[in-house]
């Protein structure tokens, strides 16, 4: 197998990208870990064996796994609407923006649980979506970091089932499960999920893992240079809202777990832990004839504008983007991933037996150096298979 530290450290001096850490495993076991690089440039402070992440919109597919959980347990149907169990989304409207004025129109259908989990719902973000920009910068809808969820009430920009926009869909599952379960989103993932799959560097509250163990946050600036932006981020401790769609702080041993939990087709230490028939839904295709889109960015300094793997269709499962072709020198053809803002990725391969993870804290999302670091280390691990 190859030495996947210096894999990462080349790719890390190639990109000029401080640090990042990294997890590999199969149905079976771990396979390698590591951390390369510093987390304070300056002061050449290695990145610790012990950080812990930022994984952003790597949250989603753990809520979306919890959720799953408790609505077998719970006998609900995913073409449920939600507005059966929130009673928030009766009052949805879908917006339009028309020569820089925002027009509303009622949805033609109820949401249910199956577009919240495929981002078919009509729920966007703002970065990605001239319509919800338009909001945020007339400030009639609060921005993502906004300490009490407000973020969420934010109107739809397609008509329910007709388009894959990636959005905060995830964040209202997780009032979901909080409504259904009685207990804070925290609460409730920590006992049923986080717990059982032994992920005890993983939570929504900083408080229980350290916020001393959060590397620095970089940014890239448009000559490829670095400045550190650590200073100028918002506390992460939440308070009362716990965001299902990003909120998560974990690392790449604990992530891998998770991963290799579906290489196992749902069992944990022999035992089920989420059904098979779940699992299958999960990791297949849940959008018909829709596909993963090219994505555009109306704030470049978070994010790029980006599509995975062009010229090959992309699905979306219940978390998961899937690829319908093989990458070449990477991963096989329905293989399961995501990433997260912070340019943190994963993905995991039923065919080759393998799952990894790779972790930096850096901005922009989908910039192109992070993206290649990514590259060089999944190249890495096909070429140990």
């Amino acid at each position: 197998m190859e030495d996947f530290n210096k894999v990462v450290e080349a790719a890390l001096e190639e990109s000029n990208i401080p640090y990042a850490a990294y997890a590999l495993t199969n149905s079976e076991s771990m396979l390698a870990s590591g951390s390369v690089g510093f987390t304070d440039l300056e002061k050449k402070i290695p990145l610790s064996s012990d950080a812990i992440f930022r994984i952003a919109s790597m949250t989603k597919a753990l809520t979306s796994s919890a959720f799953l959980l408790l609505a077998d347990r719970e006998n609900l149907a995913l073409d449920t609407p939600v507005e059966n169990i929130l009673g928030d989304f009766k009052d949805l409207k879908v917006a339009k923006l028309e020569n820089d004025e925002i027009h509303y129109e009622s949805p033609n259908s109820k949401i249910t649980f199956h577009q919240l989990l495929t981002h078919t719902s009509g729920f966007g973000y703002d970065f990605h979506h001239q319509t919800l920009s338009h909001l945020l910068l007339q400030g009639e809808i609060a921005d993502l970091l906004d300490k009490e969820g407000k973020f969420l009430n934010a109107p739809l920009i397609e008509q329910p089932g007709t388009y894959w926009h990636y959005g905060i869909g995830i964040g209202w599952l997780g009032k979901v499960i909080e409504k259904l379960s009685g207990q804070s989103l925290n609460d409730f993932m920590t006992k049923n999920f986080f717990d059982p799959l032994e992920m005890h560097k993983t939570s929504f509250d900083i408080s229980k893992l350290g916020e001393d163990r959060l590397p620095n946050i970089y940014a890239k600036d448009e000559d490829d240079g670095l400045t550190d932006i650590s200073a100028f981020m918002a506390s992460p401790q939440i308070e009362d809202f716990a965001y299902g769609g990003g909120g998560i702080f974990s690392c790449p041993e604990d992530y891998a777990k998770f991963l290799r939990m579906f290489l196992n087709k749902g069992r944990v230490n022999g035992k089920e832990f989420l059904s098979e028939k779940i699992i299958k839904e999960m990791t297949s295709n849940q959008i018909g004839d829709l596909s993963v889109p090219f994505q555009p960015s109306f704030n470049p300094a978070i994010i790029a504008p980006n599509e995975w793997f062009p010229g090959i269709e992309k699905k979306w499962g219940y978390g998961f983007m899937i690829n319908t072709k093989e990458v070449p020198n990477q991963r096989s053809k329905g293989s399961c991933a995501w990433s997260g803002i912070m340019n943190t990725f994963f993905w995991f391969d039923y065919e080759k037996d393998i799952g990894g993870t790779i972790m930096m804290q850096i901005a922009p999302c989908y910039h192109a150096k992070p993206k290649m670091v990514l590259q060089r280390f999944e190249e890495a691990v096909y070429r140990s298979l």
